[in-house]
Protein backbone atom coordinates (compact mmCIF):
# COMPACT_ATOMS: atom_id res chain seq x y z
CA UNK A 1 0.00 0.00 0.00
CA UNK A 2 1.27 3.47 -0.84
CA UNK A 3 2.63 5.49 2.08
CA UNK A 4 0.31 8.25 3.20
CA UNK A 5 2.65 11.05 2.18
CA UNK A 6 -0.04 13.66 1.96
CA UNK A 7 -1.90 12.57 5.07
CA UNK A 8 -5.37 14.18 4.98
CA UNK A 9 -4.85 17.28 2.84
CA UNK A 10 -6.71 17.76 -0.43
CA UNK A 11 -3.82 18.46 -2.82
CA UNK A 12 -6.08 19.62 -5.61
CA UNK A 13 -6.84 22.82 -3.72
CA UNK A 14 -4.24 23.27 -0.97
CA UNK A 15 -1.69 26.10 -1.24
CA UNK A 16 1.35 24.27 0.11
CA UNK A 17 3.49 27.37 0.52
CA UNK A 18 0.86 29.17 2.61
CA UNK A 19 0.42 26.17 4.86
CA UNK A 20 4.17 25.84 5.41
CA UNK A 21 4.49 29.54 6.17
CA UNK A 22 2.28 29.16 9.24
CA UNK A 23 4.77 26.87 10.95
CA UNK A 24 7.94 28.35 9.42
CA UNK A 25 10.62 29.47 11.89
CA UNK A 26 11.23 33.19 12.14
CA UNK A 27 14.98 32.96 12.60
CA UNK A 28 17.25 32.90 9.59
CA UNK A 29 19.11 29.58 9.24
CA UNK A 30 22.84 29.98 9.70
CA UNK A 31 23.69 28.52 6.26
CA UNK A 32 20.94 30.25 4.28
CA UNK A 33 23.00 32.84 2.40
CA UNK A 34 25.96 30.60 1.44
CA UNK A 35 23.67 27.70 0.53
CA UNK A 36 21.45 29.82 -1.74
CA UNK A 37 24.54 31.33 -3.40
CA UNK A 38 26.17 27.96 -4.05
CA UNK A 39 22.88 26.45 -5.25
CA UNK A 40 22.57 29.25 -7.81
CA UNK A 41 26.20 28.87 -8.90
CA UNK A 42 25.75 25.12 -9.31
CA UNK A 43 22.62 25.62 -11.43
CA UNK A 44 24.39 28.21 -13.57
CA UNK A 45 27.35 25.87 -14.05
CA UNK A 46 25.00 23.06 -15.11
CA UNK A 47 23.54 25.39 -17.75
CA UNK A 48 27.05 26.39 -18.87
CA UNK A 49 27.77 22.70 -19.43
CA UNK A 50 24.48 22.26 -21.29
CA UNK A 51 25.13 25.14 -23.71
CA UNK A 52 28.86 24.65 -24.36
CA UNK A 53 28.47 23.04 -27.82
CA UNK A 54 25.80 25.43 -29.10
CA UNK A 55 28.04 28.19 -30.44
CA UNK A 56 30.78 25.87 -31.73
CA UNK A 57 28.76 22.91 -32.99
CA UNK A 58 29.73 23.41 -36.63
CA UNK A 59 33.46 23.59 -35.82
CA UNK A 60 33.24 20.78 -33.25
CA UNK A 61 31.38 18.48 -35.65
CA UNK A 62 33.89 19.20 -38.41
CA UNK A 63 36.84 18.53 -36.10
CA UNK A 64 35.41 15.23 -34.88
CA UNK A 65 34.10 14.21 -38.31
CA UNK A 66 30.44 14.07 -37.29
CA UNK A 67 27.62 13.55 -39.78
CA UNK A 68 24.41 15.58 -39.78
CA UNK A 69 22.84 12.95 -37.49
CA UNK A 70 26.00 13.00 -35.38
CA UNK A 71 25.56 16.74 -34.87
CA UNK A 72 21.99 16.18 -33.72
CA UNK A 73 23.17 13.58 -31.20
CA UNK A 74 25.95 15.84 -29.95
CA UNK A 75 23.47 18.70 -29.48
CA UNK A 76 20.80 16.55 -27.84
CA UNK A 77 22.90 14.21 -25.68
CA UNK A 78 23.00 16.43 -22.59
CA UNK A 79 19.20 16.77 -22.79
CA UNK A 80 18.95 12.98 -22.67
CA UNK A 81 21.11 12.88 -19.54
CA UNK A 82 19.17 15.69 -17.92
CA UNK A 83 15.80 14.22 -18.87
CA UNK A 84 16.78 10.80 -17.55
CA UNK A 85 18.44 12.01 -14.34
CA UNK A 86 16.48 14.97 -13.03
CA UNK A 87 13.48 13.21 -11.57
CA UNK A 88 15.33 10.22 -10.16
CA UNK A 89 18.08 12.37 -8.62
CA UNK A 90 15.48 14.68 -7.08
CA UNK A 91 13.55 11.76 -5.62
CA UNK A 92 16.73 10.10 -4.32
CA UNK A 93 17.88 13.40 -2.79
CA UNK A 94 14.71 13.44 -0.69
CA UNK A 95 15.58 9.91 0.47
CA UNK A 96 19.38 9.93 0.82
CA UNK A 97 19.95 13.61 1.62
CA UNK A 98 20.39 16.57 -0.69
CA UNK A 99 24.01 17.21 0.29
CA UNK A 100 24.97 13.66 -0.68
CA UNK A 101 23.28 13.74 -4.09
CA UNK A 102 24.61 17.26 -4.78
CA UNK A 103 28.20 16.13 -4.24
CA UNK A 104 27.68 13.01 -6.36
CA UNK A 105 26.20 15.14 -9.16
CA UNK A 106 29.13 17.57 -9.16
CA UNK A 107 31.58 14.65 -9.22
CA UNK A 108 29.79 12.91 -12.11
CA UNK A 109 29.58 16.13 -14.12
CA UNK A 110 33.31 16.79 -13.60
CA UNK A 111 34.28 13.20 -14.46
CA UNK A 112 32.41 13.17 -17.77
CA UNK A 113 33.57 16.68 -18.69
CA UNK A 114 37.16 15.53 -18.34
CA UNK A 115 36.38 12.31 -20.21
CA UNK A 116 34.55 14.14 -23.01
CA UNK A 117 37.50 16.44 -23.58
CA UNK A 118 39.72 13.41 -24.21
CA UNK A 119 37.40 11.42 -26.50
CA UNK A 120 38.05 12.30 -30.15
CA UNK A 121 35.00 10.72 -31.81
CA UNK A 122 31.38 11.84 -32.16
CA UNK A 123 29.99 8.65 -30.57
CA UNK A 124 32.23 8.77 -27.49
CA UNK A 125 31.73 12.53 -27.12
CA UNK A 126 27.97 11.96 -27.23
CA UNK A 127 28.19 9.31 -24.50
CA UNK A 128 30.22 11.72 -22.37
CA UNK A 129 27.62 14.43 -22.90
CA UNK A 130 24.89 12.09 -21.63
CA UNK A 131 27.02 11.51 -18.51
CA UNK A 132 27.49 15.26 -18.09
CA UNK A 133 23.73 15.67 -18.28
CA UNK A 134 23.21 13.05 -15.56
CA UNK A 135 25.59 14.90 -13.24
CA UNK A 136 24.00 18.25 -14.03
CA UNK A 137 20.57 16.75 -13.32
CA UNK A 138 21.58 16.02 -9.73
CA UNK A 139 22.92 19.55 -9.32
CA UNK A 140 19.81 21.27 -10.67
CA UNK A 141 17.30 19.10 -8.77
CA UNK A 142 19.11 19.28 -5.43
CA UNK A 143 19.94 22.99 -5.75
CA UNK A 144 16.30 24.03 -5.73
CA UNK A 145 15.60 21.49 -2.98
CA UNK A 146 18.41 22.94 -0.86
CA UNK A 147 17.00 26.44 -1.34
CA UNK A 148 13.60 25.23 -0.14
CA UNK A 149 15.32 23.55 2.81
CA UNK A 150 17.12 26.63 4.14
CA UNK A 151 14.60 29.39 3.33
CA UNK A 152 11.30 30.06 5.02
CA UNK A 153 8.20 30.29 2.77
CA UNK A 154 7.35 33.85 1.87
CA UNK A 155 9.63 36.73 0.95
CA UNK A 156 12.92 34.92 1.59
CA UNK A 157 12.02 31.92 -0.53
CA UNK A 158 10.58 34.11 -3.28
CA UNK A 159 13.81 36.10 -3.36
CA UNK A 160 15.94 32.94 -3.37
CA UNK A 161 13.95 31.14 -6.08
CA UNK A 162 14.04 34.34 -8.15
CA UNK A 163 17.83 34.26 -7.93
CA UNK A 164 17.72 30.58 -8.89
CA UNK A 165 15.60 31.42 -11.95
CA UNK A 166 18.09 34.13 -12.91
CA UNK A 167 20.95 31.64 -12.55
CA UNK A 168 19.45 29.57 -15.38
CA UNK A 169 19.84 32.56 -17.67
CA UNK A 170 23.33 33.32 -16.36
CA UNK A 171 24.50 29.83 -17.29
CA UNK A 172 22.94 30.01 -20.75
CA UNK A 173 24.56 33.43 -21.19
CA UNK A 174 28.06 32.24 -20.23
CA UNK A 175 28.17 28.82 -21.92
CA UNK A 176 28.04 29.80 -25.61
CA UNK A 177 30.29 32.82 -25.02
CA UNK A 178 32.85 30.71 -23.18
CA UNK A 179 33.07 28.22 -26.04
CA UNK A 180 33.11 30.88 -28.74
CA UNK A 181 35.91 32.82 -27.02
CA UNK A 182 38.12 29.92 -25.89
CA UNK A 183 37.79 27.52 -28.82
CA UNK A 184 39.68 29.60 -31.44
CA UNK A 185 42.54 30.35 -29.04
CA UNK A 186 42.95 27.15 -27.02
CA UNK A 187 40.99 24.46 -28.88
CA UNK A 188 37.57 22.91 -28.36
CA UNK A 189 38.63 20.91 -25.29
CA UNK A 190 39.52 23.85 -23.06
CA UNK A 191 35.95 25.00 -22.18
CA UNK A 192 35.05 21.47 -21.09
CA UNK A 193 38.18 21.12 -18.96
CA UNK A 194 37.53 24.50 -17.34
CA UNK A 195 33.93 23.66 -16.44
CA UNK A 196 35.14 20.31 -15.13
CA UNK A 197 37.55 22.06 -12.77
CA UNK A 198 34.81 24.42 -11.62
CA UNK A 199 32.60 21.39 -10.92
CA UNK A 200 35.30 20.00 -8.64
CA UNK A 201 35.40 23.42 -6.97
CA UNK A 202 31.68 23.08 -6.20
CA UNK A 203 32.42 20.02 -4.09
CA UNK A 204 35.19 21.78 -2.19
CA UNK A 205 33.09 24.85 -1.39
CA UNK A 206 29.96 22.86 -0.63
CA UNK A 207 31.74 20.70 1.93
CA UNK A 208 33.04 23.88 3.59
CA UNK A 209 29.53 25.29 4.09
CA UNK A 210 28.15 25.59 7.63
CA UNK A 211 25.79 22.76 8.52
CA UNK A 212 22.32 23.18 7.03
CA UNK A 213 19.11 22.52 8.95
CA UNK A 214 18.11 18.88 8.84
CA UNK A 215 16.49 17.95 5.57
CA UNK A 216 12.83 16.86 5.81
CA UNK A 217 12.72 13.15 4.98
CA UNK A 218 10.25 11.72 2.51
CA UNK A 219 7.90 9.09 3.85
CA UNK A 220 9.29 5.59 3.52
CA UNK A 221 12.87 4.64 4.24
CA UNK A 222 13.47 2.24 1.38
CA UNK A 223 14.69 3.20 -2.09
CA UNK A 224 12.52 2.05 -4.98
CA UNK A 225 15.25 0.72 -7.26
CA UNK A 226 12.78 -0.61 -9.81
CA UNK A 227 11.18 2.82 -10.06
CA UNK A 228 14.59 4.50 -10.28
CA UNK A 229 15.63 2.23 -13.16
CA UNK A 230 12.37 2.94 -14.98
CA UNK A 231 12.77 6.69 -14.43
CA UNK A 232 16.15 6.56 -16.15
CA UNK A 233 15.24 4.12 -18.92
CA UNK A 234 11.86 5.57 -19.91
CA UNK A 235 12.84 9.20 -20.61
CA UNK A 236 16.14 8.03 -22.16
CA UNK A 237 14.30 5.82 -24.64
CA UNK A 238 11.80 8.58 -25.47
CA UNK A 239 14.53 11.16 -26.05
CA UNK A 240 16.63 8.72 -28.09
CA UNK A 241 13.61 8.07 -30.29
CA UNK A 242 13.05 11.79 -30.72
CA UNK A 243 16.67 12.33 -31.75
CA UNK A 244 16.60 9.42 -34.20
CA UNK A 245 13.32 10.73 -35.61
CA UNK A 246 15.47 13.06 -37.74
CA UNK A 247 16.05 10.06 -40.07
CA UNK A 248 12.33 9.40 -40.45
CA UNK A 249 9.56 8.94 -37.91
CA UNK A 250 8.44 5.60 -39.35
CA UNK A 251 11.86 3.94 -39.17
CA UNK A 252 11.70 0.69 -37.12
CA UNK A 253 14.44 1.85 -34.71
CA UNK A 254 12.66 5.14 -34.05
CA UNK A 255 9.34 3.43 -33.43
CA UNK A 256 11.02 0.86 -31.17
CA UNK A 257 12.64 3.53 -28.98
CA UNK A 258 9.44 5.57 -28.74
CA UNK A 259 7.30 2.53 -27.98
CA UNK A 260 9.79 1.32 -25.36
CA UNK A 261 9.81 4.75 -23.73
CA UNK A 262 6.02 4.94 -23.56
CA UNK A 263 5.73 1.38 -22.20
CA UNK A 264 8.41 1.95 -19.54
CA UNK A 265 6.83 5.22 -18.39
CA UNK A 266 3.40 3.55 -18.27
CA UNK A 267 4.92 0.68 -16.30
CA UNK A 268 6.53 3.17 -13.93
CA UNK A 269 3.18 4.83 -13.23
CA UNK A 270 1.55 1.44 -12.65
CA UNK A 271 4.40 0.40 -10.32
CA UNK A 272 4.42 3.68 -8.35
CA UNK A 273 0.69 3.45 -7.67
CA UNK A 274 1.19 0.08 -5.98
CA UNK A 275 4.57 0.16 -4.29
CA UNK A 276 4.80 0.86 -0.57
CA UNK A 277 7.66 3.35 -0.96
CA UNK A 278 7.16 5.25 -4.24
CA UNK A 279 9.81 7.60 -5.60
CA UNK A 280 7.06 9.81 -7.03
CA UNK A 281 3.58 10.03 -5.57
CA UNK A 282 1.33 10.02 -8.63
CA UNK A 283 -1.31 11.92 -6.65
CA UNK A 284 0.78 15.05 -7.17
CA UNK A 285 -0.74 15.21 -10.63
CA UNK A 286 -4.17 15.75 -9.11
CA UNK A 287 -2.91 19.14 -7.87
CA UNK A 288 -3.80 21.56 -10.64
CA UNK A 289 -1.08 24.01 -9.57
CA UNK A 290 1.53 21.27 -9.90
CA UNK A 291 0.18 20.32 -13.34
CA UNK A 292 0.22 23.96 -14.46
CA UNK A 293 3.85 24.59 -13.57
CA UNK A 294 4.88 21.26 -15.13
CA UNK A 295 3.14 22.09 -18.41
CA UNK A 296 4.74 25.55 -18.43
CA UNK A 297 8.21 24.03 -18.00
CA UNK A 298 7.59 21.51 -20.80
CA UNK A 299 6.38 24.27 -23.12
CA UNK A 300 9.44 26.42 -22.41
CA UNK A 301 11.68 23.48 -23.30
CA UNK A 302 9.78 22.71 -26.48
CA UNK A 303 9.55 26.31 -27.63
CA UNK A 304 12.29 28.75 -26.80
CA UNK A 305 15.00 26.37 -25.54
CA UNK A 306 14.88 24.05 -28.55
CA UNK A 307 14.84 26.95 -31.02
CA UNK A 308 17.74 28.75 -29.36
CA UNK A 309 19.69 25.48 -29.32
CA UNK A 310 19.71 25.48 -33.12
CA UNK A 311 20.12 29.23 -33.63
CA UNK A 312 23.97 29.31 -33.56
CA UNK A 313 23.97 26.75 -36.39
CA UNK A 314 21.51 28.94 -38.29
CA UNK A 315 23.79 31.96 -37.86
CA UNK A 316 26.97 30.11 -38.89
CA UNK A 317 25.55 28.18 -41.85
CA UNK A 318 22.69 30.38 -43.01
CA UNK A 319 23.99 33.88 -42.21
CA UNK A 320 27.70 33.02 -42.69
CA UNK A 321 28.57 34.27 -39.21
CA UNK A 322 31.38 33.20 -36.89
CA UNK A 323 30.95 31.03 -33.81
CA UNK A 324 31.07 34.20 -31.71
CA UNK A 325 28.32 35.74 -33.86
CA UNK A 326 26.30 32.55 -33.35
CA UNK A 327 26.36 33.16 -29.60
CA UNK A 328 24.96 36.70 -29.89
CA UNK A 329 21.22 35.76 -30.06
CA UNK A 330 21.68 33.51 -27.03
CA UNK A 331 23.43 36.31 -25.15
CA UNK A 332 20.58 38.73 -25.93
CA UNK A 333 17.94 36.19 -24.91
CA UNK A 334 19.60 34.91 -21.75
CA UNK A 335 20.94 38.30 -20.66
CA UNK A 336 17.49 39.87 -20.69
CA UNK A 337 16.00 36.79 -19.01
CA UNK A 338 18.42 37.26 -16.10
CA UNK A 339 17.47 40.91 -15.62
CA UNK A 340 13.74 40.22 -15.84
CA UNK A 341 13.99 37.24 -13.43
CA UNK A 342 15.58 39.48 -10.82
CA UNK A 343 12.82 42.06 -11.19
CA UNK A 344 9.91 39.63 -11.63
CA UNK A 345 10.44 37.94 -8.26
CA UNK A 346 8.87 41.07 -6.73
CA UNK A 347 5.61 40.20 -8.51
CA UNK A 348 5.00 37.33 -6.10
CA UNK A 349 1.80 38.10 -4.22
CA UNK A 350 0.75 40.82 -6.69
CA UNK A 351 -0.20 38.50 -9.54
CA UNK A 352 -1.16 34.85 -9.38
CA UNK A 353 1.56 32.34 -10.36
CA UNK A 354 -0.50 31.01 -13.24
CA UNK A 355 -0.90 34.54 -14.60
CA UNK A 356 2.86 35.03 -14.52
CA UNK A 357 3.48 31.66 -16.20
CA UNK A 358 0.90 32.42 -18.88
CA UNK A 359 2.25 35.91 -19.56
CA UNK A 360 5.80 34.56 -19.84
CA UNK A 361 4.80 31.92 -22.40
CA UNK A 362 2.71 34.32 -24.49
CA UNK A 363 5.52 36.88 -24.59
CA UNK A 364 7.96 34.13 -25.57
CA UNK A 365 5.64 33.06 -28.37
CA UNK A 366 5.30 36.63 -29.61
CA UNK A 367 9.09 37.02 -29.71
CA UNK A 368 9.63 33.74 -31.53
CA UNK A 369 6.97 34.63 -34.09
CA UNK A 370 9.06 37.59 -35.27
CA UNK A 371 12.07 35.39 -36.14
CA UNK A 372 10.69 34.34 -39.54
CA UNK A 373 10.66 34.55 -42.46
CA UNK A 374 14.37 35.00 -43.22
CA UNK A 375 15.44 36.11 -46.68
CA UNK A 376 18.74 35.47 -48.47
CA UNK A 377 20.13 38.87 -47.45
CA UNK A 378 19.13 38.55 -43.78
CA UNK A 379 21.64 39.63 -41.15
CA UNK A 380 22.20 38.89 -37.48
CA UNK A 381 20.42 42.12 -36.61
CA UNK A 382 17.22 40.62 -38.01
CA UNK A 383 17.13 38.12 -35.12
CA UNK A 384 17.85 40.55 -32.28
CA UNK A 385 14.33 41.94 -31.57
CA UNK A 386 12.72 38.51 -31.47
CA UNK A 387 15.26 37.09 -29.05
CA UNK A 388 15.02 40.22 -26.90
CA UNK A 389 11.23 39.79 -26.59
CA UNK A 390 11.66 36.05 -25.92
CA UNK A 391 14.20 36.92 -23.22
CA UNK A 392 11.66 39.14 -21.46
CA UNK A 393 9.14 36.31 -21.43
CA UNK A 394 11.70 33.72 -20.34
CA UNK A 395 12.75 35.84 -17.36
CA UNK A 396 9.15 36.25 -16.29
CA UNK A 397 8.60 32.51 -16.65
CA UNK A 398 11.78 31.41 -14.86
CA UNK A 399 11.02 33.60 -11.85
CA UNK A 400 7.73 31.73 -11.36
CA UNK A 401 8.89 28.22 -12.29
CA UNK A 402 11.40 27.85 -9.47
CA UNK A 403 9.03 29.14 -6.80
CA UNK A 404 6.08 27.04 -7.95
CA UNK A 405 8.14 23.86 -8.38
CA UNK A 406 8.73 23.74 -4.62
CA UNK A 407 5.55 25.55 -3.50
CA UNK A 408 3.26 22.89 -4.98
CA UNK A 409 4.81 19.90 -3.16
CA UNK A 410 5.34 19.08 0.53
CA UNK A 411 8.65 20.21 2.07
CA UNK A 412 10.04 16.68 2.17
CA UNK A 413 9.51 16.39 -1.60
CA UNK A 414 11.13 19.70 -2.63
CA UNK A 415 13.95 18.07 -4.62
CA UNK A 416 11.51 15.73 -6.32
CA UNK A 417 9.29 18.70 -7.21
CA UNK A 418 12.31 20.37 -8.76
CA UNK A 419 13.14 17.13 -10.55
CA UNK A 420 9.68 16.81 -12.09
CA UNK A 421 9.66 20.42 -13.23
CA UNK A 422 13.08 20.31 -14.83
CA UNK A 423 12.46 16.87 -16.34
CA UNK A 424 9.45 18.37 -18.09
CA UNK A 425 11.65 21.20 -19.37
CA UNK A 426 14.24 18.87 -20.92
CA UNK A 427 11.76 16.36 -22.26
CA UNK A 428 10.16 19.33 -23.97
CA UNK A 429 13.57 20.45 -25.19
CA UNK A 430 14.31 16.98 -26.57
CA UNK A 431 11.01 16.91 -28.45
CA UNK A 432 11.49 20.48 -29.65
CA UNK A 433 15.02 19.87 -30.93
CA UNK A 434 13.73 16.83 -32.83
CA UNK A 435 11.01 18.98 -34.41
CA UNK A 436 13.44 21.77 -35.28
CA UNK A 437 16.07 19.50 -36.82
CA UNK A 438 13.37 17.56 -38.69
CA UNK A 439 11.82 20.63 -40.30
CA UNK A 440 14.86 22.69 -41.31
CA UNK A 441 16.77 21.97 -44.52
CA UNK A 442 20.53 22.35 -43.96
CA UNK A 443 21.59 21.36 -47.49
CA UNK A 444 22.41 24.98 -48.42
CA UNK A 445 22.35 28.39 -46.71
CA UNK A 446 19.35 29.45 -48.79
CA UNK A 447 17.45 26.27 -48.02
CA UNK A 448 18.17 26.66 -44.31
CA UNK A 449 16.94 30.26 -44.24
CA UNK A 450 13.81 29.49 -46.22
CA UNK A 451 12.89 26.44 -44.08
CA UNK A 452 13.49 28.28 -40.79
CA UNK A 453 9.91 29.59 -40.76
CA UNK A 454 8.50 26.10 -40.16
CA UNK A 455 10.06 25.35 -36.73
CA UNK A 456 9.64 29.00 -35.71
CA UNK A 457 5.91 28.86 -36.41
CA UNK A 458 5.52 25.57 -34.53
CA UNK A 459 7.48 26.72 -31.46
CA UNK A 460 5.75 30.10 -31.34
CA UNK A 461 2.28 28.58 -31.69
CA UNK A 462 2.87 25.99 -28.96
CA UNK A 463 4.07 28.73 -26.59
CA UNK A 464 1.09 31.01 -27.21
CA UNK A 465 -1.50 28.21 -27.05
CA UNK A 466 -0.10 26.86 -23.77
CA UNK A 467 0.10 30.37 -22.32
CA UNK A 468 -3.51 31.07 -23.22
CA UNK A 469 -4.70 27.70 -21.88
CA UNK A 470 -3.09 27.97 -18.43
CA UNK A 471 -5.43 30.66 -16.99
CA UNK A 472 -8.45 28.85 -18.42
CA UNK A 473 -7.37 25.57 -16.85
CA UNK A 474 -6.63 27.34 -13.55
CA UNK A 475 -10.06 29.01 -13.51
CA UNK A 476 -11.85 25.73 -14.24
CA UNK A 477 -9.79 23.89 -11.61
CA UNK A 478 -10.47 26.53 -8.97
CA UNK A 479 -14.16 26.54 -9.74
CA UNK A 480 -14.48 22.78 -9.63
CA UNK A 481 -12.00 22.04 -6.87
CA UNK A 482 -13.47 23.77 -3.84
CA UNK A 483 -13.92 21.54 -0.83
CA UNK A 484 -17.44 20.34 -0.24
Amino acid sequence: MMSDIFQTEDWTTVDVEKQAAVAAPRERPRAEGPTVALACVATALAMVMFTLPMSTLVTLASTLGASVMGRTWMLSAASIGLGAGLLVSGALADRLGRRTVFVIGAAVQALFLFAGAGLPSPALFTIARIGQGLGAAALVATSLGLIAQVTAPGHRRTRATGLWGASLGVGILIGPLLSALLEPATGWRSPYLLVGLLSVGLIVFFRALPANPASPVAAGGRIDYVGAAALIAGPSALLAGLVLGRTGWLQPTVLAFLAAGVLIVAGFVFHERRTEFPLVDIRLFTNWQFVTVTVAAFTAGFGVISLTSYTPTLVEQGLHGSSLAGAVPLVIWSGLSVLVSLVARHLRGRVTPETQLAAGLIIIGAGLATLAPLHDNATLLRLAPGFAIAGLGTGLLNAALGAQAVATVPAHHASMGSGVNNTARYLGSGLGVAVVTSTVNPLSPQALLHSWAVPVTICAAISVVAGAAIPVYARISRGGGEPA
